[in-house]
């Protein structure tokens, strides 16, 4: 799916922010515990299985231990408690036997023949003194089942251990997927198959797999051999590397579901067979990730017996009975020029070209159903004309996961788990797809509302929004608008020349101070890092003739059964700004903490911190897989060094993120081309700058000596790194341009030394001397290169703390 120019100007943040806001239908009750806070803290398991209770003691294991199968002949499940004694004999240096005292996997069912969506991935765990027994209904539950196994295993010196345990687990979620598009950047093989293998350790079953696009077409056609000849730049999976992925992730448990764009996204199809398009070729692959407005003709036969003969291709490589096909962001312009396409639509009845995409998606449904396929796509293609069976994916906003399965639709819900925006694994937590964020609960109030225009800057063209107030004096409350879509607040401040309000939402504190002459309204939108200046001007009220409020949609939570639509849901990973190198970081570990949303139940998805702790330990063990988000970026940094000290770039390193969302984005970007620059080499999300975040916050709660000790020692580090860095980087291009990063971490890391000591020795300065200290470092902006520097927000709360006189 690309990410618009549009959305590269910035209108991608406020839109998402809006999207994002918490307004909940209600509060979501905790449960007693399935699992206790004192066992919770004892493991590291991810995701955490529904109910776990830890008892009193180990079972060692040793040479020889014995290991036995006992159910269907199932390949599947041999392959996969192979891989599994092969883990542990490489952790260990031990080997199996074939009987004794050790480890028995019981299961009745086998996995080939399961309905996917309603395969028994459940499980049972008992370890005690007499061994382990893994029970499980099917295949599926063995699979998860010895994944939890072997993230139990304890290493001790020279011993290893399984604790005592009674585990008894199911996924909340039939569909918990990854989506990774290997076509603005190609993704060699290797790389797709170390990425199943971690789905696979936190038990994600489907891989979304985005095989076209403007930029380019990866997979070998033998029926149209001109789609990877002329489409792909030279990089294309063979049909023979598709049936090795699709293998290698069917004995992991993983589904592999392709998406081959249409009608929009549709250049690189066009490229080899201009005869599909709405208007003439010839057709060249996009270079960029600008706008594009290659679609397919709708009206004309040519194009459907070419799908018809594709899909029949496609549908023998990839056996799901699933297939994507994508429909979102179709750039109608081409349709309008075309008099064949005007008429055909005059012809059938046809009113607009919104019914005429979904004219072409019915044609597109009976073509799939043909070759034993059920349509997916994006939330664009939900229309009442379909039928119940199709899957939506909603990715603009999670109320269209909410109108698909209020329809009757089944859908998933990729809105707040795009991982290419670089937000907090904590962000993803917060996702719930059955509480809708956004909603306006608010009872609006037709006898005392003022409607305002707002221009937001997010970039050189202001993004057209609205606000409506309703009601007056402690009763005032609001809705903002953004693209038909509102989200309400309460708690406003208005006077005569002023108005602000702030809530919570999942994204941070999201909080506006205005100011107000007359009818114009101007201030500032501020979340998280980000400001947004704004003006406007009052164009409706109760109070101005002629005007009439306008309509704010209010959506009713879900009912039970409409819940039991919603399959699950996909982390998605686009490639504009990953290569084959930077994928992994970009993916892992956060997908960690999405995975585990989608599989534990509701209630144990809502401690942040002890989510980290395993996030984090997770990380580790990913490593060990083969994945590469930690070794890589160690890589880079000493490659950016050019043979000079890396340390002092390291420890820079350490505290920065990659700017988020697609501000890296540009024109000048191209598919396929290397990213090495410094941004690269940072990660998406800084544990270390978590880390000291919530030192900060509990020395400020605390004033301990110990932490304060911490903290300084830390800031003394950052600190004196800047001379140091600034000898590794000057003269290197890329590195320059992190200098003033490094100079304003070590501004600001002087400064909350001074904060530190003064709180720690109940000492205070003047008020001029702090006044002096938080406007210098109220002018810094530490996003440089790419990057931003992720302990500023703690670094100036630290300093603010600086006690006065």
């Amino acid at each position: 799916m690309s990410k618009r120019i549009l959305k590269i100007s910035g209108i991608v943040v406020f839109v998402l922010i809006l999207a994002s806001l918490a307004a909940y239908f209600f509060i979501l009750k905790p449960k007693d515990p399935s699992i206790s806070v004192e066992d919770r803290a004892k493991v590291s398991l991810m995701p955490l299985p529904s109910q776990l209770k830890l008892g009193n003691g180990s079972f060692v294991l040793e040479e020889g231990i014995g290991i036995v199968l006992k159910g269907p002949e199932d390949q599947v499940v041999s392959n996969s408690l192979d891989r599994f004694k092969s883990l542990i004999s490489q952790k260990t240096g031990y080997s199996f036997s074939d009987s004794g005292k050790g480890i028995a996997v019981v299961f009745k069912s086998m996995i080939e023949g399961s309905n996917p969506l309603e395969a028994d991935e459940s499980y049972e765990i008992n370890i005690g003194k007499s061994g382990v027994e893994l029970t499980a209904n099917s295949g599926y539950g063995v699979l998860r089942g010895l994944e939890t196994l072997k993230q139990l295993l304890v290493a001790e010196e020279n011993d290893f251990y399984l604790p005592f345990v009674k585990i008894k687990d199911s996924p909340r979620y039939p569909w918990r997927g990854l989506m990774i598009d290997v076509c603005r950047h190609w993704i060699p093989k290797e790389v797709i198959l170390r990425n199943l293998e971690a789905m696979a350790s936190v038990k994600m079953n489907v891989f979304h797999w985005h095989l076209s696009e403007h930029q380019a077409f990866r997979v070998e056609s033998k029926v149209f051999p001109k789609l990877h000849e002329l489409g792909s730049r030279g990089n294309y999976y063979t049909q023979e590397d598709i049936k090795e992925i699709v293998a290698f992730a069917g004995d992991r448990g993983i589904r592999v579901i392709p998406e081959f764009d249409v009608p929009g996204h549709a250049t690189s199809y066009l490229v080899g067979y201009p005869e599909l398009a709405a208007i003439p070729g010839p057709y060249q692959l996009q270079d960029n990730f600008g706008l594009a407005t290659a679609v397919m003709d709708p009206s004309k036969e040519e194009v459907y017996r070419f799908l018809d003969q594709f899909i029949e291709e496609m549908a023998t490589l990839f056996p799901d009975p699933y297939f994507h096909i994508g429909g979102d962001e179709v750039d109608f312009s081409d349709w309008d020029k075309n008099p064949s396409i005007v008429e055909f639509k005059a012809n059938n009845n046809i009113e607009n070209n919104h019914d005429l995409q979904a004219y072409f998606n019915q044609r597109m449904e009976g073509i799939l159903s043909k070759h034993g396929k059920k349509m997916a796509g994006w939330d664009e293609i939900l229309n009442p004309n379909l039928s119940k069976d199709i899957v939506v994916q909603s990715w603009r906003d999670q109320k269209t996961l909410f109108h698909a399965v209020q329809s009757g639709f089944q859908g998933i819900l990729s809105a707040g788990l795009y991982l290419d925006h670089k937000l907090p694994a904590a962000k993803h937590y917060a996702v719930n797809p059955e509480i809708l964020p956004g909603a306006v609960t608010i009872e609006p109030d037709s006898l005392h509302w003022e409607h305002y225009s707002l221009d937001i800057f997010v970039g050189e063209s202001p993004l057209k929004s609205e606000m409506v107030l309703y009601g007056e004096d402690e009763d005032l409350r609001g809705v903002l608008g953004l693209m038909e879509n509102f989200t309400g607040f309460e708690d406003v401040e208005k006077s005569a020349d002023a108005l602000s309000f702030s809530f919570e939402s999942p994204v941070g504190m999201l909080s506006v101070e205005s100011i107000l002459e007359g009818d114009s309204i101007s201030g500032e939108f501020s979340v998280m890092l980000l400001s947004f200046p704004f003006k406007g001007v009052k164009i409706g009220s109760n109070k101005m003739p002629g005007t009439v409020a306008p309509k704010v949609e209010k959506m009713e939570p879900l009912t039970e059964t409409e819940k039991k639509y919603i399959l699950g849901g996909e982390a998605a990973m686009w490639s504009e700004l990953v290569d084959l190198n930077t994928i992994d970081s970009r993916i892992w570990p956060r997908t960690g903490a999405i995975a585990e949303k989608l599989w534990s139940p509701q209630e144990l998805t809502t401690d942040v911190k002890d989510m980290y702790r395993r996030l984090e330990i997770l990380s580790g063990r990913l490593e060990q897989l083969g994945l590469r988000h930690l070794s890589y970026s160690n890589e880079l940094i000493h490659e950016l060094a050019e043979g000079k000290d890396a340390e002092p770039l390291r420890i820079l390193m350490e505290v920065l993120e990659e700017s988020k969302y697609l501000s890296r984005l540009s024109l000048e970007r191209i598919a396929d081309q290397a990213l090495n620059e410094v941004a690269d080499a940072a990660q998406a999300e800084s544990l270390a700058a978590l880390k000291f975040y919530w030192m900060v916050d509990q020395f400020l709660e605390e004033n301990s000596r110990q932490l304060a000790d911490q903290i300084e020692n830390q800031l003394h580090i950052w600190k004196n790194n800047h001379d140091q860095f600034v000898q590794v980087a000057t003269g290197n291009p890329k590195l320059e341009l992190l200098i003033p990063t490094s100079e304003e971490l070590a501004i600001m890391s002087a400064y909350a030394i001074q904060s530190a000591q003064m709180i720690q020795s109940n000492k205070k300065v003047s008020k001029t001397e702090k006044a002096d200290a938080i406007e210098k470092i109220s002018k810094i902006d530490a996003t440089h290169a790419g990057t931003v520097l992720a302990v500023e927000a703690s670094l100036k709360k630290l300093i603010n703390a600086m006690p006065e006189d």
